[in-house]
C-alpha cells in the first residue's frame, strides 16, 4: 500500500508538471462546455492579467510559502526513492552562497526535493539558510504551475534574478542553486556515469566574485539512474522508467552531498584571470567532494 500511494503521488506530480499547459486547456474546454464560455473567458482573462502583473516575481525574489513546502506529498515523493541531504560543514546564515548542483540528470529530482522542500530537512541542517533553486524563465510561462514553484521558492536562472539575492537586495542567507550543467549536461546524461558540462561554464564564477559570495560544490550521486537511455534509429534520446509505459522513474537511491563552501573575496570587475582562477579552485574541490563521496554511495565512474 505504501508503494502505492508513492507511486501514485510521483504520478501525479510529473504528470502536473510535463502535462500542465494541455490540463489547463483540456479544463477551459470542460468549464466552457458544461459552465459557462463568458465566464471561463472572464475568468482567463482575469487571470492572464494577473500573469502580466506579476510577470517580474520569478526574477525578483519569488514567493515563498513555508506551508507549501511542508507539504506531506513531498514525504511521500522522497521516499519513493529515497532521497537523502548530506551536510559536510555548516554555513553561515550572514553570508549569500552559490550552490553548484551536478549533475543535471534526466529528471533533477534531488534538486526538486533538496531545495525546493523540507522533505529532506533542509532547514534543519543549514538554520537560516533560504535556497532558491534556479530554473529556466519559460517555466513561469504555464499558468497556474508558475504559482507552484515560485511559492515553493524557484526563480528565474537570469543574471537580473541571481543579483537579486546575491547583492544583499534580498536579505543574507540566500543560497541560489543553480544547476551549472544545464540543458547540455541533460543531454549527456548516461546511466550509471558520471558527466559533468563544467569547463565552460564560467558564469557563475563571475557572480560569485562580483558579489563576494561564498561558492558551494553540490552531488546528488543517484540523480542519473532514474530512466535507462536507449539507442535507437530515431534518437539517442529514448529513455524508459517503470510501469507499462516507462513512465515513473526507478527507485534508486538519491543522495546530494552539500561540500565545504569556498569563501570569494569580493572584485566587482573581476578580470579573465581572476575568474580562471576560482573556477580553477572550483575544479577541484568538486573532484574532491567526488572522490571523498564516491565509494560510500556505490558510484565508482566518472
Amino acid at each position: 500500500m505504501k508503494n502505492l500511494i508513492e507511486d501514485l503521488a510521483l504520478f501525479f506530480l510529473i504528470t502536473l508538471i510535463i502535462l500542465s499547459p494541455f490540463m489547463i486547456l483540456f479544463t477551459f474546454i470542460l468549464l466552457s462546455y458544461f459552465w459557462s464560455l463568458s465566464l471561463t473567458l472572464l475568468i482567463t482573462l482575469i487571470y492572464g492579467s494577473w500573469m502580466y502583473i506579476d510577470r517580474y516575481t520569478p526574477v525578483r525574489g519569488g514567493r515563498w510559502s513555508n506551508r507549501l513546502r511542508r507539504l506531506s506529498i513531498w514525504s511521500i515523493v522522497s521516499n519513493y526513492f529515497p532521497i537523502k541531504l548530506i551536510k559536510t560543514e555548516d554555513l553561515d546564515p550572514n553570508r549569500n552562497y552559490i550552490f553548484g548542483y551536478h549533475p543535471h540528470g534526466t529528471a533533477t529530482v534531488g534538486a526538486g526535493i533538496n531545495f525546493l522542500t523540507e522533505a529532506t530537512h533542509f532547514s534543519s541542517l543549514f538554520p537560516g539558510i533560504r535556497p532558491h533553486l534556479m530554473t529556466l524563465h519559460s517555466n513561469f510561462f504555464s499558468p497556474f504551475l508558475r504559482e507552484l514553484l515560485l511559492s515553493l521558492g524557484e526563480c528565474s536562472v537570469s543574471r537580473e534574478s541571481c543579483q537579486y539575492f546575491l547583492n544583499g537586495s534580498s536579505c543574507q542567507g540566500d543560497a541560489v542553486v543553480i544547476v551549472i550543467g544545464g540543458m547540455k549536461e541533460l543531454y549527456l546524461t548516461e546511466y550509471q556515469r558520471m558527466i559533468f558540462y563544467l569547463k565552460k561554464r564560467k558564469g557563475f564564477i563571475r557572480l560569485a566574485l562580483e558579489n563576494g559570495v561564498s561558492l558551494v560544490p553540490v552531488i546528488t550521486f543517484g540523480e542519473n539512474e532514474h530512466y535507462r537511455q536507449y539507442k535507437n534509429w530515431i534518437s539517442n534520446r529514448w529513455i524508459w522508467g517503470r510501469s507499462i509505459v516507462g513512465y515513473l522513474p526507478l527507485r534508486h537511491p538519491v543522495t546530494t552531498v552539500v561540500g565545504k563552501p569556498i569563501h570569494v573575496n569580493q572584485i566587482i570587475d573581476p578580470s579573465q584571470t581572476d575568474i580562471d582562477q576560482l573556477h580553477d579552485q572550483y575544479l577541484q574541490a568538486i573532484e574532491h567532494l567526488y572522490n571523498t563521496n564516491k565509494a560510500n554511495y556505490g558510484f565508482l565512474k566518472m
